[in-house]
């Protein structure tokens, strides 16, 4: 299990650093103590449901996103798909199904 409290820290942390906000800001919005907030961020906590909500809330992703997907998934995805996630969420709907049908164009293009 230290595992997926490290992973859903991990993926906390690129969340904060891709908006660009302290751990001490998150703490702040999420209603937590910081230094309980940076004791999740390295895995060293459990954070609770409510708790993950409300980190969810801050860092502008459902909180499904926070936690460690089994998956389909490379040891990257986590932190790369949080971060553009994160960054896409702050896009008008419009906005963000356009930038995504041009992602998939240049990837599609990429692996052939």
């Amino acid at each position: 299990m230290k595992k997926v409290y490290r992973d859903i820290g991990a993926r906390i942390r690129a969340l904060r650093q891709a908006l660009k906000l302290t751990q001490a800001e998150v703490a702040e919005h999420a209603g937590i103590d910081p230094s309980f907030y940076g004791q999740i961020e390295r895995g060293a906590n459990v954070p609770s449901l409510r708790t993950i909500f409300a980190v969810a809330e801050v860092l502008r992703v459902e909180p499904a996103e926070l936690l460690p997907k089994t998956r389909g998934r490379r040891k990257d995805d986590p932190l790369v798909a949080g971060a553009l996630g994160s960054l896409l969420s702050r896009l008008k709907p419009g906005k963000r199904r356009f930038l995504m049908s041009m992602v998939r164009d240049l990837a599609d293009e990429l692996e052939s």
